[in-house]
Order: C-alpha cells, then structure tokens, then sequence
C-alpha cells in the first residue's frame, strides 16, 4: 500500500468511526447538524495529502484525521448523555471552536430545549458582519423537529472588548434563550455585546412604545 491508498485508508477510518458512533449515540434532531459537519470535515482533511512535502506535515495530518473522529465519537456519547441521563447541568460543548456549539438539556424530569449555535458560510456574510444561526429545539429525541432559528448578525470589525451582536426583536424577547445565546458564544471563544442584557428593561420598553404594553 502506496502513501496515497494509506492516507485514503485512513479517511474511510475516520468516518467508519463516526457512523460508528452515529448508531450507537442516536441525537434525532441534532443530526441534522452534526452528520454534515463530521463529513466535510473529513473530506477536507482528507484532500491535504495533495500539498503534503515532509514527514512532518504528514504527521500534523494524519493526527488531524484521528482527532476528528475521536472527538466527534465523544462528542456524541456527550450529548447523547446530557439528553437522556441526570447529572449534573451539561454546559455547552463545542463541536467546532469558533464556528459551532450545542448546548442539550436533560429531558428526564423535564422536557427542556437544546440550542445549537453555528456561523454559516462566509458566503452569507455581509459586509462588516458574519452571520450566525441560533437555533431553538423542543424536541431533541424526534428527528422532524427543525426548531426555531434566528438569525445573528456579528460585527466582524477590530474590537478590543466585546463584539456587536444584533438580533431580532423577538429572540430578544425570549428571555432565556437570548442568555443562552450569550453563553454559546462565550464558550466558543466570543465575548458578545448583547444590547437587551445590559438594558435589561429594553424588550419592555420596546412592547410599550409599540402599544402592546402596560
């Protein structure tokens, strides 16, 4: 076996670990998040033997490829745990840092949502801003559940403290996911600027101005 079929091999590996994790860790509506993230990252590492010239740089590779699927493999069994055993409060745990975390809740005592915080792809950028998804899901064992989704805009400017962050007037409104959406993106390594958290009294304000407050 040549460097190439070896290299090759090691990526069909990779992903037989993550299929191996996916039957045995079943996440309903996460998969939908979880199954295209874990093959596009491993389809891309697997491209890097192409521009691969020392030992070393092998190496970094090779690692990279068993990493992933490790990782994703605990991952799994992480959620998996947070949703369906008690213990204690599961934090946020990061699937990709800087680009996507899951926070999923024990369903045990208590039906309770999971979010899930992704950037999307720089092509949906705008100017000065990265767009994000914060998704909101009841149901976390049943497949069908899409969630609720809310576009986040995030200033991609030069900031020494923390980063801009506009959302819509209704996440703001819902009171405690708009905290969770603060502490997604503290776990993934973005300290947010979110204007309803410092003003606290900002969506009431908002509802009476609008005529639809007391």
């Amino acid at each position: 076996m040549d460097l190439g079929d070896g290299y090759r091999a090691l990526a069909r590996g990779a992903l037989l670990v993550a299929e191996s994790a996916e039957d045995a860790y079943r996440l309903g509506a996460l998969e939908r998040f979880l199954k295209p993230w874990v093959r596009g990252r491993v389809n891309s590492l697997a491209f890097l033997i192409d521009s691969c010239d020392t030992t070393r740089q092998l190496a970094q590779d090779t690692r990279a490829l068993a990493h992933t699927a490790a990782e994703y493999s605990q991952l799994r069994n992480q959620l998996f745990s947070d949703v369906h055993h008690t213990g204690p409060e599961p934090p946020w745990r990061i699937v990709e840092q800087g680009t996507m975390a899951i926070r999923a809740q024990s369903g045990i005592l208590l039906r309770q949502p999971t979010f899930v915080l992704r950037r999307l792809d720089a092509g949906s950028n705008v100017p000065g801003a990265a767009t994000w998804d914060f998704t909101v899901i009841a149901n976390t064992s049943n497949p069908a559940d899409e969630g609720t989704s809310f576009v986040v805009m995030v200033s991609t400017g030069d900031h020494t403290g923390s980063v801009p962050v506009q959302v819509s007037k209704e996440l703001e409104n819902e009171r405690a996911w708009y905290q969770q959406l603060a502490y997604g993106f503290h776990a993934l390594g973005v300290t947010p600027f979110l204007t309803a958290i410092y003003d606290p009294d900002r969506h009431r304000k908002r509802a009476t101005d609008d005529g639809s407050g007391g």
